[in-house]
């Protein structure tokens, strides 16, 4: 490889070299993003020309010509997902003593518009899904309800086994995920149970004595069962999602989207005064309390009114 190589047999041999060292799922996101972003834009340029300044033209490329949203163009951090395989790929050509290190300090992104506003159930509607789990227990419910007093996201659920449980401790250990993987190349998709994307997604978690004499009812001495099944092959995220979306329907309850029972979870443990950032933080399994305080930080109407009648006794 030298500076004069294309783009694209760079991008490629980078990706072959992290094969072995990062996760089936993240070597995949990587690969999409590098066929359907950057080697159509950067293609056939020669890794030697490639500048700051068209790192940043690229950007603005993404902002206002990339496919688009609502917003009328990619989100920011899609953008600042793609750039930051751009990043790599290009440090890699650094490391192989190809072309200088790029200045990435001097690339900027565009402004976040809007607030990001978490949906999730309201009291009532989470009251009413558990009335209706109660109705209809089985393994599958008892996985919605899981997720809903644990936050434990789809994939991570899937992947829970006996092994994971321990009825003892009333803890659950977190450790792998299920997800399905889209090859491009190969063109086609296949089931991957792996570790999680993080480290801090490695977790174990206390779960309530209630919950816990739920999971009981469920479990097996088979080590390699997994829960929602009780059997050794686990369901598919998609799988599970439809299932959901089918239970939710049936007892006309409100229709969300999976990963807004783990966005419950983390509002309910924010409006109890007891239940510590730092704790959440790490039963979420987030990077950091900063991440979690962002993502749900924004107190509701009610609790800002319970904060202010505090100061009634300065009258």
């Amino acid at each position: 490889m030298t500076e004069n190589t294309q783009f694209k047999t760079l991008v490629n041999e980078w990706l072959n070299s992290k094969q072995p060292m990062i996760t089936a799922s993240t070597h995949a996101n990587f690969m999409l993003i590098a066929e359907n972003h950057l080697i159509p834009y950067f293609g056939k340029q020669k890794i030697g020309t490639i500048t700051e300044s068209d790192v940043q033209n690229y950007v603005l490329h993404l902002h206002n010509d990339g496919r688009l949203d609502k917003n009328g163009g990619l989100t920011v951090k899609t953008i600042r997902d793609i750039i930051l395989v751009l990043r790599l790929s290009m440090a890699y050509a650094y490391k192989e003593k190809v072309i200088p290190l790029l200045n990435w300090d001097l690339v900027e992104y565009p402004k976040e518009t809007g607030i990001q506003r978490v949906i999730s159930l309201s009291k009532d509607e989470e009251q009413r899904l558990i009335q209706c789990i109660y109705l209809d227990m089985n393994r599958k419910t008892a996985g919605i309800l899981v997720a809903l007093l644990t936050g434990l996201r789809i994939g991570e659920l899937c992947g829970l086994q006996m092994s994971d449980i321990s009825l003892t401790d009333n803890t659950i250990s977190v450790s792998r995920t299920v997800q399905r993987i889209y090859d491009k190349r190969k063109k086609k998709s296949y089931i991957n149970v792996g570790s999680p994307k993080t480290k801090s997604s490695v977790r174990t978690i206390p779960i309530p004595s209630l919950l816990g004499n739920i999971i009981k009812k469920f479990y097996t001495d088979n080590p390699n069962h997994y829960f929602l099944t009780g059997k050794s092959k686990p369901t598919e995220p998609r799988t599970y999602r439809q299932y959901f979306e089918r239970f939710l329907k049936r007892n006309k309850l409100p229709k969300v989207k999976f990963h807004e029972i783990r966005h419950t979870f983390a509002v309910r443990a924010i409006e109890i005064p007891e239940f510590d950032v730092k704790s959440l933080s790490e039963i979420l399994g987030h990077k950091n309390v900063s991440f979690t305080l962002n993502v749900y930080g924004s107190a509701n109407l009610q609790q800002k009114i319970k904060c202010m009648n505090l100061l009634n006794d300065l009258l």
